[in-house]
């Protein structure tokens, strides 16, 4: 399934899982006008296909991790998927990206502290196979994140390869 074979029931039903993940199928279908066997079977068929994960999404800054940092990698030439699968392996780390521009990789941690952010640069990072240089940038405010993303209720919103020019 591609996301253009999603319907507009497919995408309501998206919508009010990221909303709320725990919301029963029998108040979606109320809400969508639908039984609730038909919200069932497609929430089960989006899951399956991949285009939806329900889970639970801990908070860091509220177990202690105040430390939020961005750090952008260079790789020995490579060397690039060596030290992201490193890296992903860190329980600091919450995503690696394999990236272009100046850098091959971004990589998103949290730590507790300052002392723990200059260990984990000095220590950890620097002990990693293929990373030649780092730059790292101190989060002081994240004004969205990706869990806050939502899929647009029609396809036109928000076309793939489409140019904001055409979406209006």
């Amino acid at each position: 399934m591609t996301a253009r074979a999603l319907d507009y029931l497919d995408r309501k039903i998206v919508a009010l899982v990221q909303e709320d993940g725990r919301i029963p199928n029998l108040a979606m279908a109320r809400q969508l006008g639908v039984t609730e066997g038909t919200v069932r079977k497609r929430l089960e068929r989006l899951i399956a296909d991949g285009f939806v994960r329900v889970t639970a999404v801990a908070d860091p800054t509220m177990f202690g991790y105040h430390i939020h940092t961005m750090i952008g990698i260079q790789t020995d030439p490579g060397r690039g998927a060596e030290a992201a699968a490193s890296l992903s392996l860190m329980p600091e780390v919450l995503a690696v990206y394999l990236t272009s521009g100046s850098y091959d990789l971004l990589v998103e941690a949290v730590l507790p502290s300052n002392e723990d952010f200059l260990s984990f640069l000095n220590d950890r990072l620097g002990a990693v196979a293929g990373v030649r240089r780092s730059e790292a940038y101190h989060v002081l405010k994240v004004l969205k994140r990706a869990r806050d993303w939502r899929l647009p209720a029609h396809p036109a919103e928000f076309a793939p390869g489409m140019v904001a020019s055409e979406r209006a």
